[in-house]
């Protein structure tokens, strides 16, 4: 909507009986025509903003109240993105008051300047005094709208984390509002009423006095936004069963939320920075370039048409095509959407996919691979499903969230472990009686993969999940039968085997046995794998399961390392451990034989067959028998020798007594004194004479005692 002049100005804005008022008080010049035509254009600018200011109230206390009675999480965040609106409202009846009452002074100023008493000395400086109101509408330009700026958009961003962050997880059910109806209704009535309003107010932002009202049409359109995405989320849960808009509506209203914060930092930074023009007001930092172009979209033409016309170097915009393709635009766009439309009646089935062709909720037909043709959208829908490909189910503990090493000790999640039970080791509890029996508890992983088969019963199972993975229910389903299963496989079988058993045999028998489940409850499921992935016991008696494991390494190593110490020894003493276990063979015979009475040929028999292992055995044993023989043989030798000599100083003795003792006792003599330089001897009437160049020194002499001569 565009005026044109000041007369269709006055046509528009029913200002006729103000301004014959107007004249009527101030005299008709040029300029104060211009004042009194801004004065009645601000003054109608306040008035729509005060429109403004109401519609925004009454949509916001109508989004609470809905929000409130409905439990709506996503009419509650609308609520706060139009609630953010009324200080934009307020601010902008404020200023455009303010710059009423400044042309009411700038009219009364020149009024004054005309009359005589502008002329007398004594008023010469009322002019002056006439100022303030200006100052005032400066004072808010300068710094009330920029500090607004600040506020609003820091509620902006702080509701926008607020909610954001107080929105519920994946971990938390969905639950969709039921009021669907007031839903739809009530979101159509306020992106209708604000969106066209927006538009007015766009329109009356064109004309420059009224410049500020681009931030009242923002902030409508932001809420024209908020009621049309509720309106489309509530109809695409109540038409199609679609939750998801639903569920994620306020965690996109809180984005936008934040976004627009962040636009209206930044239009307060770029204002810093912008060239001012005297006399002109810059657009506050609140007002929204985004929604402006929503509420404007002739802009956004305006602009695509001059960005055509400078790349192409001359105004395409007038050309033939151009102008027939903008007159025919919403011809095209429906046309084009009208082929959309038409394509939803084919839809093409991968090799790998089953799929049903669902009407009205009811099953009609199951679709094979490739294309087919079904009634458009919301009509008819396919439900596909990767039926060939493999899912995953486990059952009983989850698997570890961390990345490191997988103990028994370890934290294996933050959920609960299922625990199975299972028969105590052989013999441990049969010492406490039948009536105290003992059983064991493990906490088991078990993962199943399977194929669905039959994709009508599969989806028979259970309804689509009614937010993330919609095959959910059916898996719980699935692997609450599977269990249970598994729970009466363990029951019967021992902690020994389920910690180290085969694990082969095991995962085939639970896998048949689930199948056998599935198969009797019709679920049209095929198991492909079905395994024990983990299996250890709880956390808190962990380690004495490991210390029975460790004892049992503690008794392997000591067997390894005796058995080590045997193979050495028997290396060492016998050479090889089958030189010792053949001359052990021989000795136990030896000892059966002395011991049951053996003859002694045998008995010296066997010992000489001993002897000669040992001896050809090289080992230690060998050695020392070789060494002992050795020994025995050097004292035998010696004992004859001496034997033979004495027997030889026998036959001396007898042959020639004295000689045989004056040889002995010279010999005796000069053995004594060989090392000897001087001798004493007790008389001189003894004459020795020792030959010391002879080989062996040859002592003469003759004593009373010997019975020889002097020489």
């Amino acid at each position: 909507m565009e005026w044109a002049g000041a007369g269709s100005l006055r046509t528009v804005l029913g200002a006729q009986a103000e301004s014959v008022i107007a004249r009527a008080c101030w005299p008709q010049t040029g300029v104060t025509t211009g004042m009194k035509e801004d004065h009645l254009a601000y003054k109608r600018a306040t008035s729509v903003s005060l429109i403004g200011l109401a519609l925004q109230v009454v949509v916001a206390g109508v989004l609470l109240v809905y929000a409130r009675m409905g439990s709506d999480p996503a009419a509650m965040s609308g609520f706060l993105v139009v609630l953010l609106g009324v200080p934009i409202w307020l601010v902008l009846a404020l200023v455009f008051h303010q710059h009423r009452r400044e042309r009411l002074e700038a009219l009364e100023a020149e009024a004054y300047r005309q009359s005589s008493a502008a002329q007398s000395s004594v008023f010469e400086e009322v002019g002056a005094d006439q100022q303030v109101q200006a100052g005032k509408l400066a004072w808010m330009h300068k710094w009330f709208l920029p500090g607004v700026s600040i506020v609003v958009g820091v509620f902006y961003i702080a509701l926008g984390v607020w909610r954001y962050l107080g929105l519920p997880g994946e971990e938390v059910d969905f639950i969709p509002p039921d009021e669907n109806g007031w839903a739809i209704a009530l979101g159509l009535g306020i992106a209708v009423l604000n969106f066209v309003f927006a538009r007015f107010v766009a329109g009356m932002a064109k004309q420059p006095a009224w410049s500020l009202l681009h931030a009242g049409s923002a902030a409508a359109v932001g809420g024209a936004l908020v009621g049309a995405a509720v309106s489309v989320s509530h109809f695409a849960h109540a038409a199609l069963g679609y939750e998801v808009l639903l569920e994620y509506l306020p965690l996109v209203t809180a984005v936008f939320m934040v976004g627009i914060g962040a636009e209206i930092f930044m239009n307060f930074v770029l204002n810093l920075y912008r060239p001012r023009t005297p006399g002109e007001f810059q657009r506050p930092a609140f007002d929204s370039r985004v929604l402006a172009f929503i509420a404007a979209p002739d802009k956004l033409a305006e602009s695509i048409s001059e960005a055509i016309n400078y790349q192409f170097g001359f105004n395409v915009s007038s050309t033939w095509f151009y102008r027939l393709l903008e007159r025919s635009v919403w011809l095209l766009v429906v046309l084009a959407s009208l082929i959309l439309w038409g394509m939803t009646t084919m839809t093409i089935v991968d090799p790998q996919e089953s799929a049903l062709l669902v009407r009205n909720g009811k099953v009609v037909k199951t679709l094979d691979s490739g294309l087919s043709f079904k009634m458009p959208w919301p009509f008819d829908r396919v439900e596909k499903f990767p039926a060939l490909s493999i899912n995953e189910v486990i059952i009983g503990a989850r698997r570890p969230s961390n990345d490191g090493p997988i103990l028994w000790t370890n934290e294996h999640g933050a959920g609960s472990e299922e625990m199975f039970l299972v028969q105590p080791t052989p013999g441990a509890s049969e010492e406490a009686g039948a009536e105290s029996r003992d059983y064991a508890l493990l906490v088991a992983e078990i993962s199943l993969h399977y194929s669905v088969g039959d994709l009508n019963k599969y989806l028979r199972i259970a309804q689509d999940a009614e937010y993330g993975d919609p095959d959910k229910m059916r898996k719980d389903l699935l692997g609450a039968a599977a269990s249970g299963v598994v729970m009466q496989y363990l029951a019967t079988r021992s902690v020994d085997e389920v910690l180290g058993g085969d694990r082969s045999e095991m995962n085939g028998a639970i896998r048949k046995a689930i199948q056998t489940r599935y198969d009797e409850l019709d679920w049209g499921v095929s198991l492909q794998f079905a395994g024990v992935a983990g299996v250890h016991p709880k956390k808190e008696v962990a380690g004495a399961f490991e210390e029975v494991v460790n004892a049992d390494q503690r008794r392997e190593s000591a067997i390894e390392r005796a058995e080590a110490e045997r193979i050495s020894r028997l290396a060492s003493v016998a050479g090889s451990v089958e030189n010792a276990g053949r001359i052990i063979a021989v000795l136990d015979e030896l000892d059966a034989l002395r011991a049951g009475g053996g003859s002694d040929e045998e008995i010296a028999s066997k010992e000489l067959e001993a002897t000669d292992l040992i001896l050809d055995s090289k080992g230690e044993a060998s050695i020392v028998m070789s060494s002992a023989r050795t020994k025995r043989w050097s004292r035998h030798m010696s004992a004859r020798s001496q034997l033979v000599q004495s027997v030889g100083q026998i036959a001396a003795y007898k042959a020639a007594p004295l000689p045989f003792k004056v040889e002995q006792y010279l010999s005796a003599l000069s053995d004594s004194a060989r090392a000897a330089r001087v001798w004493i001897v007790p008389d001189q009437s003894i004459r020795i004479d020792i030959d010391f160049f002879e080989e062996q020194a040859a002592v003469y002499g003759f004593g009373p005692d010997l019975g020889g001569s002097e020489e």
